[in-house]
C-alpha cells in the first residue's frame, strides 16, 4: 500500500484546523473534494479516520496513528524538495524573528532548512521588532520576520488583529485604571495600547515594563494586568478580554518578512520562500 501525499496533506489540514471546510479553505479545494479525498483514503487504509461528535468531525484512533505518521512523511517531502531545489548552496544567512514566533513551529522549519542545507551556516537572532529592523538596515541581517512596517517593498505577509490579552481570573473594577504589561519603546504594540485608551478617556497605568515578551506573557499568567498583542501564538492560559472589560478597538499590524538587498544571497532567498511559506500555512 502507497499513501498518497496530496491525501496525507488534506489529513493533517482536516485535524489541525478543526473541519473539512477550513481544510478545503486553506487547501484552495472545495469541501466535496476534500471530503471524497478523505474517504478515499479511509477506503485505502481500512478503517475510518473520522468520527462525528456533535457536528464536529474528530479523528479516531486509526485517524491518530495516521496523523502521527503524515506529519512525518510530509515532512520529508519537503526536506527532500529543499534539498533538491538548493543542491549548491552554501554561505551564511542572518535571520531574526520576534518571541512570538520564536515560541512557535518556526524554529522546526529552520531545523529543517540546516538539515537540508548542511552547507548553509544559519545565524537565528531573537529580538523585539523594532531592534531586528534597525539590524537588518544596518546590515547586521539578512532577512527578518517582525511586526510592523519595513520599508521593504513587498506587501505584508499578512495583517494580524491585535487584541487585548489577560490571564481568565483577572478583575478590573469600573473607574480603575487599566493596568498595562507592555514592551519598553519603541514598540508598535505599546504605542497602540496607550492611544487607544487615550482615544477613549480611559485611565490606564504602566503595571510592568520589560524588553522581554515573556516576561509580558508571565506578568498576564499571573494576573497582573492586561497586554496588547496580535492575535498569534498566544499562550495557553491567557485569554481575549477586549469584550470582557470594554476595551478599545487596537486594529491590525503588518507581519513583514523583509530582506537585506545590499548583497546578492542565494540561501537568503531560498530562506525566505521556506519561511514565507511555513508562516502563512501556520496563519491559515
Amino acid at each position: 500500500m502507497i499513501l498518497d501525499l496530496a491525501a496525507l496533506q488534506t489529513l493533517v489540514a482536516a485535524i489541525d484546523l478543526n473541519g473539512f471546510g477550513k481544510a478545503a479553505e486553506h487547501l484552495h479545494r472545495t469541501p466535496g473534494a476534500v471530503s471524497q479525498q478523505l474517504k478515499a483514503l479511509e477506503e485505502k487504509v481500512g478503517a475510518p479516520l473520522f468520527r462525528k461528535v456533535g457536528r464536529q468531525q474528530v479523528p479516531t484512533d486509526a485517524g491518530e496513528v495516521l496523523l502521527a505518521f503524515a506529519r512525518r512523511l510530509l515532512q520529508l517531502n519537503d526536506e527532500a524538495a529543499l534539498a533538491l531545489r538548493g543542491l549548491h548552496l552554501d554561505g551564511e544567512v542572518r535571520f531574526g524573528m520576534p518571541q512570538d514566533f520564536a515560541d512557535s513551529g518556526l524554529p522546526q522549519t529552520l531545523a529543517t532548512f540546516a538539515r537540508a542545507h548542511a552547507a548553509v551556516r544559519i545565524d537565528i537572532s531573537v529580538d523585539r521588532s523594532a531592534t531586528l529592523q534597525t539590524q537588518l538596515a544596518r546590515g547586521a541581517l539578512d532577512l527578518v520576520l517582525a511586526f510592523g512596517e519595513s520599508a521593504d517593498p513587498t506587501p505584508p505577509l499578512a495583517r494580524l488583529p491585535v487584541r487585548w490579552f489577560a490571564h481568565p481570573e483577572f478583575t478590573l473594577q469600573r473607574g480603575q485604571p487599566v493596568p498595562l504589561l507592555l514592551l519598553g519603546n519603541p514598540c508598535a504594540f505599546r504605542q497602540a495600547a496607550i492611544d487607544a485608551l487615550d482615544k477613549a478617556r480611559r485611565p490606564w497605568r504602566i503595571a510592568l515594563s520589560s524588553g522581554s515578551v515573556s516576561a509580558i506573557w508571565a506578568a498576564a499568567a499571573a494576573g497582573l494586568g492586561v497586554t496588547a498583542r496580535a492575535d498569534v501564538h498566544i499562550p495557553d492560559g491567557l485569554t481575549c478580554v477586549d469584550k470582557a472589560f470594554k476595551l478599545p478597538r487596537l486594529g491590525n499590524i503588518a507581519l513583514q518578512l523583509s530582506q537585506n538587498r545590499s548583497r546578492t544571497n542565494a540561501a537568503a532567498d531560498h530562506l525566505r520562500e521556506l519561511v514565507q511559506e511555513a508562516v502563512r500555512s501556520r496563519l491559515g
